[in-house]
């Protein structure tokens, strides 16, 4: 049952129950990132691909000495910045966004550091499902506890708010982007579409439905509002 009232606002028992839950929104969401940082390297560890947000920090991985840590790091500063211009104006999660980027860039170093197999056909079959899901699951522990999310998912959050567009639309656009540049950027430079591939497609087909699976066998993750702002704009079925 829904203990907001007053057109939505966060109530005091809402306030007080995210207080209460800080050191486990805080844990849990920790825990979030290592598994989308995990889930990034398996799937970039297959070399067939990875998936859309992650495509134009590969592609410039690809042709210049930034690590994919690094470049992850520039495109949630590119999306804070576009999240700034949008809203005209600075948010607490603005910076809370621009503030998670740079550790979860360096979580994707550390693992792309620790993990560089070598593997054959079956293996990468098995790591591509393992990253979408690991990934999926990640994304679930973040939405579930309410506080910010990434800088390229708040941005969409953002444009889908003030101007009021589907969430889901904003997405398959921004996507759609992401994708574009990363194989303009490879082609370019490199003659390939080597951030670009199969784990991009089962990326972007698999990953909404693990973090749905998710949700239905851990509902414990899905605490209450921490945020009292509007929501972004809902699919209407």
């Amino acid at each position: 049952m829904d203990q907001r009232g007053n057109g939505g606002k966060a109530s005091g028992w809402d306030r007080n129950m995210g207080s209460k839950q800080l050191p486990r929104r805080i844990a849990q969401y920790i825990a979030g990132l290592v598994c989308m940082a995990i889930g990034l390297v398996l799937l970039k560890r297959t070399y067939w691909g990875v998936s859309p947000i992650t495509a134009v920090p590969d592609a410039v991985a690809n042709i210049t000495p930034l690590t994919l840590g690094n470049a992850t790091i520039l495109l949630h500063v590119l999306c804070v910045l576009l999240q700034i211009a949008v809203q005209r104006k600075i948010t607490l999660k603005s910076v809370l966004c621009l503030g998670v980027g740079v550790p979860f860039g360096y979580l994707v170093d550390f693992f792309m550091w620790l993990w560089d197999p070598q593997m054959v056909l079956w293996q990468k079959v098995i790591a591509l499902v393992l990253g979408i899901a690991i990934q999926g699951f990640g994304v679930a522990l973040i939405s579930g506890c309410d506080m910010m999310l990434p800088a390229p998912d708040e941005l969409n959050n953002v444009i889908s708010r003030v101007y009021r567009r589907k969430l889901s639309n904003v997405k398959m656009i921004a996507d759609a982007v992401y994708v574009a540049a990363a194989i303009v950027i490879n082609f370019i430079s490199v003659r390939s579409l080597a951030s670009v591939g199969i784990s991009s497609v089962a990326s972007v087909l698999l990953t909404g439905r693990f973090v749905g699976l998710s949700f239905r066998l851990l509902p414990g993750i899905r605490m209450t509002p921490f945020f009292s702002a509007s929501a972004p704009a809902e699919d209407k079925t």
